[in-house]
């Protein structure tokens, strides 16, 4: 009696876990059903062909890593070779190539053609690049030694004092800030790792402001301040073709953000990180304002300005390192 007992009570209770998992599912993929549609309509125009630059972008960085090898293969990349020339082609009669990727992919296809022992397929694939790239002037854009990089100018000193000075400001001088610096700010920003050198994100700066009031309060934490300019960062689901690279994104934008704020620091404006919940309501609102794609998901806001000079920052104490930072723990013990 007992033994039936326990045994229908691990059955009620493992029928109550799966009920509360199914509706702990349901809730989630409702909260995030924006970013989620929008991986799908990623996905669906990448494996489509539609996305042709950041396939394209992709590609190319996959023959740069080839031709950075000591000693590059005399045999390599023909499983995706004739795919990038057809993307190079698609992305200039469809005008969605700008001149740095267009430069760039020039560059280093010849180099390709010129490294690889050329097949009867790749010399038909040859002739073809020759034909789309003959009427373009290029400046040659390859892998490149280490030692031939700029010079270090910045010390670990000055780039320590630049990260305890950003910090995250409320208060600003009423006007918009100028756009060129914005500008500037985002020069320093592209720079940024990306998979596979996509940068599949978008930087959406305003500074009218009417839209910025309006963005402004969408998010729900900026209160008791207001905004001169803002800044909108998507993320493009359209620069990857499978559920795995879901994160990909985010983590290409943030990457690109923080050197943003950093840059805008050194150009003397002041800057406020608004966090972007996987709120549905949230997101529609958004939606309506912006034009936003189906395969684009909101990252985050950035608040930009002119510092108060007797505005009051946060202290926001940080971790100290020896609680983040760990050397060789957390390793399980082999069995």
């Amino acid at each position: 009696m007992i033994k039936k007992v326990k045994s229908i009570t691990k059955a009620l209770t493992s029928f109550a876990m799966s009920k509360s998992t199914s509706i702990w599912q349901f809730k989630t993929l409702h909260q995030l059903r924006f970013k989620f549609a929008a991986l799908k309509h990623g996905i669906e125009l990448n494996t489509s062909g539609q996305s042709t630059l950041f396939n394209l972008r992709r590609n190319i960085h996959r023959l740069e890593k080839g031709l950075s090898y000591p000693v590059a293969k005399e045999v390599f990349a023909e499983d995706y070779i004739v795919e990038t020339i057809q993307f190079l082609k698609s992305a200039i009669s469809k005008d969605v190539i700008d001149d740095d990727t267009l430069n760039w992919a020039i560059s280093v296809l010849k180099l390709y053609f010129k490294t690889v022992k050329l097949s009867d397929k790749l010399k038909l694939i040859k002739n073809d690049f020759e034909q789309i790239s003959s009427s373009f002037d290029y400046v040659n854009s390859v892998p490149y030694h280490s030692s031939t990089r700029p010079p270090i100018t910045v010390t670990y000193e000055d780039l320590l004092s630049l990260s305890v000075r950003r910090r995250s400001v409320r208060y600003f001088h009423p006007e918009p800030v100028d756009i060129e610096l914005v500008r500037k700010a985002y020069e320093i920003a592209k720079y940024a790792p990306s998979a596979c050198n996509r940068q599949a994100f978008q930087f959406l700066f305003y500074n009218e402001k009417t839209i910025v009031d309006k963005l402004a309060a969408i998010p729900g934490g900026v209160s008791g301040y207001s905004l001169p300019s803002i800044m909108v960062v998507l993320g493009r689901y359209d620069g990857y073709f499978d559920v795995r690279d879901i994160n990909a994104p985010v983590i290409d934008s943030s990457l690109s953000i923080m050197s943003f704020l950093y840059a805008a620091e050194t150009l003397g404006m002041g800057t406020v990180c608004i966090n972007w919940p996987n709120l549905p309501d949230r997101e529609a609102q958004l939606r309506k304002v912006l034009n936003i794609d189906k395969s684009e998901i909101v990252v985050m806001m950035i608040g930009l300005g002119y510092p108060l000079d007797d505005g009051k920052i946060p202290f926001s104490a940080k971790r100290p390192n020896k609680s983040a930072l760990l050397f060789n723990e957390r390793k399980k013990l082999s069995e």
